[in-house]
């Protein structure tokens, strides 16, 4: 029962923040369709601005906020380069995200005045973090950290769907399902293709930061596989929860989150070790991408025993 209560809050501790990853590349992957691999640069990027900025003395919630903003300056860099400097969109956030390996690692080496690019970890040390800064609900500090982290995420999601239903987020839905048309309709698809970027990368960094936070660290590493994870969230939320609205699709991506890091932790309790987490996110991301194929085959199969038992009947 203990194992059963760890591995929930354990993923309910680090779910929400990354729920802000998945719901960030859900916009790029489903509502903008484009390859955008810049995540795993500005998800760093967020938590290395937002720890820098709290060691600077500034306050824990501006200091996330402008983490937000870096990462959606980052995602308009990338739309630039695909849409003014007509570089495919898959290379143009290779080199965004290249530039910001290193970029990251000035930035967490500036906080000692080191910016030879040697010091890749930022400590938050005794400073304060967002989750101290806010009223203590709770004795326990990861109930804190989990309420706070939903509270976020409830928001943020109310505003997406706010947005999205505005002419502006409906000219981003239609650029991203035909270019062409959207233009023939009037809609600036240059404009809305970097400012869909823009606010992609923006949740994203937001999410980084706020892990950070949790983790009272950001190194140069953080950012690695989180792809994975948002994919894998937003994968596994369609195949649960569904996508019949667009609401219930933006619920779908958050309870996937949760759920992916369940199977995470339970895998992790249940003694896979750490070198093999990476093989495990491989594996999962496969399984989960071909579950739509089995349920198309299955529900082939069930369409063809229909039509044969019909057959016989007639006869």
């Amino acid at each position: 029962m203990e194992t059963i209560s760890y591995i929930l809050i354990d993923a309910l501790r680090f779910g929400f923040p990354y729920s802000l990853l998945a719901l960030g590349i859900f916009i790029t992957y489903r509502v903008l369709d484009f390859p955008d691999l810049t995540a795993e640069g500005s998800f760093t990027l967020g938590g290395a601005v937002g720890i820098v900025l709290i060691l600077a003395g500034v306050n824990p919630w501006v200091a996330t906020l402008l983490a937000a903003l870096s990462g959606a300056i980052a995602g308009m860099i990338t739309g630039i380069l695909y849409t003014k400097c007509k570089i495919p969109g898959l290379l143009s956030s290779i080199i965004t995200m290249t530039g910001l390996y290193s970029i990251n690692m000035f930035i967490m080496g500036f906080q000692k005045g080191n910016t030879s690019g040697y010091d890749t970890v930022a400590r938050l040390g005794e400073n304060k973090s967002l989750f101290q800064s806010f009223i203590q609900f709770f004795s326990k500090p990861n109930y804190n950290i989990i309420l706070i982290s939903l509270l976020i995420v409830i928001i943020i999601v109310i505003i997406i769907y706010w947005f999205f239903g505005t002419e502006l987020g409906m000219s981003i839905r239609a650029t991203g399902m035909n270019s062409k048309m959207a233009r023939a309709q009037g809609i600036n698809s240059t404009f809305m293709i970097i400012l869909g970027l823009a606010i992609a990368n923006m949740l994203i960094a937001m999410g980084g930061s706020l892990t950070a936070q949790i983790n009272r660290t950001a190194d140069i590493n953080l950012g690695v596989g989180t792809l994975v994870v948002g994919l894998s969230s937003i994968i596994i939320g369609e195949a649960v929860f569904g996508k019949r609205t667009f609401k219930n699709w933006l619920i779908s991506v958050v309870l996937g989150t949760i759920i992916y890091y369940v199977i995470i932790n339970s895998a992790i309790q249940l003694g896979l070790p750490n070198y093999l987490k990476r093989l495990l996110y491989a594996v999962l991301i496969t399984v989960v991408l071909i579950i739509p194929l089995i349920k198309k085959a299955l529900n082939k199969k069930e369409g063809n025993n229909a039509r044969v038992k019909k057959h016989y009947q007639n006869l």
